[in-house]
């Protein structure tokens, strides 16, 4: 039984190897021709091109147009041979220096720095102008007020700079009980003639100095200013006599440049 099946298994290798015999010929002849080939090819280009070899060292070559001379100017930026060779060029041999074009561009250069000039000065007050505060708002920073109406122990309110102003036309009586009270019973002393220079006229920022609110006229305990918001008493010269507010109302800069006319604003534009 061995032998049979010793024999039965060599014919089945033999068999496999002549079966598969011709494909492992085919696939070593494929290799070895593309072997060849590439081999071929290599050693062609090799003979066209030749082997690589290292690089050699850049060399720098002046260009014909730039003469050494030229490289190194004698004074200035330029040698009297460059600018007259290369940016005077003569075209006329009865001017061998090219005086003319010379001054033609000059009158040029002349211009176009002008021109540059007046363009920085115009660029200049443009700019300065729109810095500048608007032509209603310089007009709302100062006020004329008409004064026919404004009768003696009456007070007008008017609006400058966007705030309530009160404008007193004084009585004697106002004038006096205000520059005899002694600056000992004031929180904020001050002389009611440094306050208002023209004793007739009372001219207040009516905003109370406590919390900015806005004072009634011809009420409180000196029945001339009173805050309702928290109880503050001021007298005829806006001064602080009762009440939180820690300071007198504010004098705003004014002057009466007619007999009729209060201009309150900056005195330096009238």
């Amino acid at each position: 039984i061995n032998a049979e099946y010793m024999g039965k298994l060599n014919r089945i290798k033999f068999s496999l190897t002549m079966s598969l015999l011709p494909k492992i010929s085919t696939l070593l002849q494929r290799r070895c021709a593309g072997s060849l080939v590439g081999g071929l090819a290599t050693s062609n280009l090799r003979q066209v091109v030749g082997n690589p070899t290292p690089g050699k060292k850049a060399t720098h070559v002046m260009p014909p147009y730039l003469k050494p001379e030229l490289l190194r100017p004698k004074r200035g930026a330029f040698t009297d041979k460059f600018v007259r060779e290369w940016y005077l060029r003569p075209d006329c041999p009865e001017d061998p220096h090219n005086y003319r074009s010379r001054a033609f561009l000059y009158s040029v250069k002349t211009v176009s720095f002008a021109a540059g000039a007046e363009g920085v000065r115009v660029w200049l007050s443009v700019l300065l102008s729109a810095l500048q505060p608007d032509a209603n708002k310089l007009a709302l920073s100062n006020a004329e007020i008409n004064l026919d109406d404004v009768h003696e122990g009456t007070t007008v309110t008017v609006l400058w700079q966007g705030k309530p102003v009160f404008i007193r036309h004084r009585t004697d009586k106002d004038i006096a009980a205000a520059r005899e009270t002694p600056l000992s019973e004031l929180r904020d002393p001050q002389r009611d003639e440094d306050r208002l220079p023209d004793p007739k006229w009372a001219v207040l920022l009516a905003v109370c100095t406590h919390l900015g609110c806005v004072p009634t006229i011809g009420e409180g305990a000196f029945g001339a200013y009173f805050c309702t918001c928290h109880g503050s008493h001021y007298d005829h010269s806006g001064r602080i006599r009762q009440g939180p507010a820690p300071l007198n109302l504010v004098v705003p800069p004014h002057k009466r440049i007619a007999e009729n006319v209060m201009f309150i604003g900056n005195l330096d534009k009238i």
